[in-house]
């Protein structure tokens, strides 16, 4: 009798939610995370607290479509509260200052759970790459990506251009391969 049930009422409705609802190749999903991720990051550096809902569209898309949900959650979670942790503090030292007089905007926390969902899809790679590998790409995208968001209006910087990206490049060779260790030791669950 409940095998029945679950058969006919629970099945029906735990199925959608459960799969995803388009069935992409894993290539086809990986370009999709690509570019839903370039199209989170511009969308947070100019738009900002208007592109909330954008972000928010493109987390409910991703996770939708992922076949891996708990792994994304998990990742979303662990590196989206490190990172912004770590981005936390570096507006609290006055490193970094948002117009809207925000230690950490809202925008700022997506743009991190949009980012976090790279490690097993786009970015995946770095999972398999040298310790060097991950620490130079950290200090190289990681120091460019906040210097585009300065120049673009998104952040500014209490000190120096020169030392706030000497800084960055410091910060994001350490952080870079630690979010690397985080998506691999959720992988590996």
């Amino acid at each position: 009798m409940i095998k029945a049930i679950v058969k006919s009422v629970v099945k029906p409705i735990v199925k959608p939610i459960v799969k995803p609802m388009f069935n992409l190749s894993p290539r086809a999903f990986m370009v999709f995370n690509f570019l839903s991720f370039q199209s989170a990051w511009f969308v947070a550096v100019t738009l900002q607290q208007q592109g909330i809902l954008i972000l928010i569209t493109l987390l409910i898309c991703h996770f939708l479509m992922s076949r891996y949900r708990v792994r994304d959650f998990y990742s979303v979670f662990f590196i989206t509260l490190l990172g912004s942790l770590v981005d936390l503090i570096c507006a609290f030292t006055g490193l970094f200052l948002f117009d809207d007089g925000h230690l950490l905007p809202l925008w700022l926390l997506l743009l991190w759970a949009n980012f976090a969902l790279t490690f097993h899809y786009s970015m995946g790679w770095l999972m398999r790459s040298p310790l060097v590998v991950q620490a130079i790409l950290g200090g190289v995208s990681g120091s460019l990506s906040y210097f585009s968001a300065y120049k673009l209006g998104a952040v500014d910087y209490a000190f120096t251009t020169e030392l706030t990206i000497f800084a960055l490049v410091v910060i994001w060779s350490v952080t870079l391969p630690v979010y690397v260790f985080i998506a691999s030791t959720i992988q590996g669950k």
